[in-house]
């Protein structure tokens, strides 16, 4: 595990790298660091290189100065996906996490790629800071002991100031109104157990998403990347492979209707669909990592992007609900 610091516009940020493979980036949520979702990440190691880092104002990374926005906090963390050398990873994120990565995908869509957004917040039935505060308390008897130790910890360490901040930006911000506008594929996770998140609001996030599908986890909370590692990173194989296939349907239907260029052909930044890329820094250009394909960066570090196609899951406790349009639970 490799720990990388990064200066952004305003932070220093720090994150956590496991693993080699195609770039995967886990985004945490509100009070915490990226420390809860490192059993994710090591879930992922053996297939893709996990970068975990810590939003401004957590964990390490330094605080912003001002008052704290989820606009910023996106900006931030596309400043940071730039510094690192990335090209349209795939994002995990959980709770506010959602929130900063949807707003990075719709403001600057050709740096995120497919997203698995765990228990999005925030569900506008329970925006107001009440609701927000019970809702806390319940989650304090369903997540794991473990992970709210945790989570008391980086609440001592980023400071009431921050938190306070960063409560009002999550309550104030407007999640609903940017999702029909994000294009990329994207699963929306819910434990049914989730003391902050309604399955009502996890259906409408789905549906809201033009290529949104749900998966409902039965019995679990609200962290479901904490309590379930292995599931989630099954979810992250099956997107990478999907888009694989997506894209190369997509190419072969435009080359079919001779509606492509040769040279936009060689462009991998023009179609939102592609499969995720890692940036080559030397030559600054973009480098597909396909699956079942090996590729070096300029640096000498192997990048496999090798995906092993999950077992399939049809347990009781795990139901994909089909969207309303086909069966793949695609919105179209």
């Amino acid at each position: 595990m490799q720990s990388v610091w990064s200066d952004v516009p305003g932070s220093r940020m720090h994150a956590l790298l496991v693993g080699e493979g195609a770039p995967v980036v886990l985004v945490h949520g509100f009070g915490v660091s990226g420390a809860y979702m490192l059993p994710l990440a090591r879930a992922l190691a053996a297939s893709f290189s996990a970068f975990v880092p810590d939003l401004p104002g957590q964990g390490k990374s330094t605080q912003l100065l001002g008052e704290v926005s989820i606009s910023q906090l996106a900006v931030a963390l596309g400043a940071w996906v730039e510094a690192e050398g990335l090209t349209r990873p795939l994002f995990v994120a959980n709770s506010m996490g959602c929130q900063v990565v949807t707003e990075l995908a719709a403001r600057r869509p050709s740096q995120v790629g497919p997203m698995v957004l765990i228990g999005p917040t925030v569900d506008p039935a329970r925006r107001a800071a009440r609701h927000q505060l019970v809702s806390a308390l319940r989650a304090s008897a369903r997540e794991p002991f473990a992970l709210m130790a945790l989570a008391a910890r980086d609440d001592l360490s980023a400071g009431i100031r921050v938190l306070l901040s960063t409560s009002r930006a999550v309550l104030a911000d407007r999640i609903e109104d940017r999702l029909p506008r994000i294009q990329q594929p994207t699963v929306v996770v819910y434990g049914d157990k989730d003391s902050f998140v309604d399955q009502e609001w996890a259906e409408r996030v789905a549906t809201l998403l033009p290529r949104g599908r749900l998966r409902i986890v039965a019995g679990e909370p609200h962290a479901v990347h904490y309590t379930r590692p292995e599931l989630i990173a099954g979810l992250v194989g099956e997107l990478v492979i999907e888009e694989g296939q997506h894209a190369s349907r997509e190419l072969r239907r435009r080359l079919e209707h001779g509606n492509v260029s040769a040279t936009k052909v060689r462009q991998p930044d023009v179609d939102h669909c592609l499969p995720p890329f890692l940036r080559n820094r030397e030559r600054h250009e973009a480098v597909a990592l396909a699956p079942y394909e090996k590729r070096r960066r300029t640096n000498a570090r192997q990048l496999v992007s090798q995906i092993t196609a999950p077992d399939e899951r049809d347990s009781a406790g795990e139901v994909e609900r089909p969207g309303p349009s086909d069966v793949d639970c695609e919105h179209r």
